[in-house]
Parts: C-alpha cells; structure tokens; sequence
C-alpha cells in the first residue's frame, strides 16, 4: 500500500477519471476527500467507494472551486479531519463544444472559473498546509 497515511484531496473525484483515481488511490491506502460539483453527487460517489472498500476513510465534499473562500472553508474542515493534504489532484475541469462565433462571455467565464481559478484556488489552498509542513505533491489532470 504505497499511499498508506497519505492524505490526498481529488477534485472531480465524484465520476470519470477522477472517481477513477480515487479508487486507485483508496486500493493504495490513502484517506481520500474527493471534490465534486453537488453535495449529491459526492455522497453518491462515497457510497460506492465505502462499498467497494469497507474499511477506507473516504469523504466527500462540495466547494464552488471557482470561490477561494468556499475551497478555503472546505479544505480547513477536510483538514481538521483528516490532517494536512500530503497530495492534492486537480482532475475537475470542463470544455464547451461550442462554435467561436457562438462562445459568449458567459461560457468562457465558466470556463476559465473552473479550469483555470479552480486549479490556483485549490493549488493555493492546499499549499499553505503543504508549505508550513514542509512537504507534499500536486498533479494537474487534463480530462477536458
């Protein structure tokens, strides 16, 4: 069990690639709180996971990634738990299939909320913890 007494945090960890990646890392022993993009979707996900390996610490959470604040008060609680994230992995991301001509402002605010703030947001989060213990790993998926 090579992530055993690691504690890792994988957004976008209820489905895909990224609930794929929680599996591995729960077969390896890690406790894992995965990120997802409704509080439903991650008890849906933890239901599973706690299925399928009874005797894991998994857990699941719901911050607006795109919210510094909403990733900080998550992470904190995460945390308090579970102790500081020794690995984080942003796996959440999304693409339109959109045409140019028809990709509003709108789209691409959302776009880039979640590809491109979501990853500084909970980078930096995950960072302060990693920092003041004076180590830790990240990795930037890229599903979309």
């Amino acid at each position: 069990m090579r992530l055993k007494d690691k504690v890792a945090i994988i957004t976008g960890g209820s489905r895909g690639i990224g609930f794929a990646t929680v599996d591995k890392f729960l077969k390896e022993g890690a406790t894992v709180v995965l990120a997802a993009s409704s509080k439903e979707s991650a008890d849906t996900a933890v239901d599973k996971l706690k299925e399928k390996y009874p005797n894991a610490i998994v857990a699941g959470i719901s911050p607006n990634l795109a919210s510094m604040e909403s990733v900080r008060k998550a992470f904190k609680e995460a945390i308090e738990k579970y102790g500081c994230v020794d690995i984080l992995v942003n796996n959440a991301g999304i693409s339109e299939n959109t045409s140019f001509m028809d990709y509003t402002e709108e789209t691409f605010d959302k776009v880039m909320d979640l590809n491109v703030k979501g990853v500084f947001n909970t980078t930096r989060v995950a960072a302060e913890c990693m920092v003041a213990r004076g180590k830790g790993s990240f990795s930037q998926l890229l599903p979309w």
